[in-house]
């Protein structure tokens, strides 16, 4: 069974870590367009909020492929053992290919503690889930309003009381100030941004968005640390955009099934609110190759490369954007008395544990772009 202990944060001084110290609380407010409906002033809680007590039923709509997917899986749990009935509904088909990776491998764990897993296309969400009458849905998989749209539509018309949306921290502007609080300005053409809008508008009982950026965790299928640990278990040098300190969140899967959890039980506290689904930890691209050659027991080299200069696409070379991306949690602290446990020193030898244990440290690869990197950055000091 996938282990679901609370791991303290660390408390270790490292040039990996940036704490964000900003603090806040939350007034909602009416806004036009696709604007976030917070806003920010002060004062921060310590305590989790109190639930309502009241268990519910649970639909939750889940994608069949990406990083997001493992929300879903954690989350099902996490309700189902707090007391809620729970539906998780994969797009697609349950004999695809794309159910031959976690965390659909291991959805007999669900199935264990009594959580009903059924596979359909959300489109047609009402001949899928016409026999219960759900409390809570959960759209755990669509990027714009034509993919949402028919699962809220139906939500709203059976009377549903909470509808949440998993949406991303990708849809901030650049700013020049972070880190990304809830609040900040949004790409108004995200496709994110539309649903959000919708789903306010639709004036469900209770609604809320929540935005996270790279997620790790047991049952995760996309390759973020996993690339680095491609090299480091190699002894091959690590290629990063330069300068390495760029700074990035990595929240673990735990956290956000936690603050998902909290809005489920705390449903008229988070009514109408963006949440940030993150850590309150940030890390650099250089900090996160030392913590993942902690895990692997490795040494690790780094060699810095201009994208442009090397005349590379970053997007294909490295999996994280190349630039200062990372947000705080800051209205999940303030609203639900949320903490996080994510402590990247810890969750990446997990991480690192799987990677072992399905022999992709033994797997034979090419490393084609690197080798074009490596190449154009000869003179380049490792570092």
């Amino acid at each position: 069974m996938l282990s679901h202990s609370v791991l303290p944060a660390t408390t270790s001084s490292t040039h990996a870590f940036y704490r964000t110290t900003r603090i806040s609380s939350f007034t909602k407010v009416k806004l036009p367009g696709f604007v976030d409906r917070v806003k920010v002033g002060g004062g921060c809680g310590q305590a989790r909020a109190a639930g309502d007590g009241t268990k519910k039923e649970v639909l939750i709509v889940n994608t069949d492929s990406g990083g997001h997917a493992v929300i879903g899986f954690w989350l099902s749990k996490e309700l189902k053992r707090a007391g809620h009935s729970v539906t998780i509904l994969t797009v697609g088909e349950e004999a695809s290919d794309k159910m031959k990776k976690p965390p659909f491998t291991r959805f007999a764990e669900l199935r264990e503690i009594g959580v009903q897993t059924v596979w359909g296309n959300p489109s047609d969400i009402s001949a899928v889930a016409a026999i219960i009458s759900y409390d809570v849905v959960l759209d755990n998989n669509g990027k714009d309003l034509d993919t949402v749209k028919p699962v809220a539509d139906w939500a709203k018309r059976k009377g549903v009381r909470q509808f949440l949306y998993i949406s991303s921290a990708g849809i901030y502007k650049p700013t020049y100030e972070l880190p990304h609080v809830e609040g900040d300005e949004i790409k108004a053409d995200a496709g994110h941004a539309g649903v959000e809008e919708y789903i306010a508008e639709l004036a469900f009982p209770s609604w809320a968005s929540f935005r996270p950026q790279y997620i790790t965790g047991s049952g995760n299928n996309k390759d973020c640390e996993e690339w680095f640990f491609d090299r480091i278990v190699r002894g091959r040098p690590v290629p990063i955009p330069a300068p390495g300190l760029q700074v990035t969140n990595i929240s673990h899967v735990r956290d956000l099934s936690s603050m998902l959890a909290l809005a489920v039980e705390n449903s008229g506290v988070a009514n109408g609110t963006i949440f940030n689904a993150v850590s309150d930890r940030a890390v650099t691209f250089d900090g996160l190759v030392r913590l993942c050659a902690m895990a692997a027991r490795k040494e690790a080299s780094i060699v810095h490369y201009e994208p442009k200069a090397v005349g590379i696409d970053a997007k294909k070379a490295f999996p994280f954007r190349c630039m200062h991306f990372y947000a705080e949690p800051r209205a999940a602290k303030d609203k639900l008395r949320w903490k996080s446990t994510t402590n990247l020193v810890e969750d990446l030898k997990e991480r690192f544990q799987e990677y072992v244990a399905i022999g992709r440290d033994k797997i034979e690869m090419k490393f084609e772009v690197d080798d074009k990197i490596l190449l154009s950055s000869k003179n380049s000091v490792a570092v």
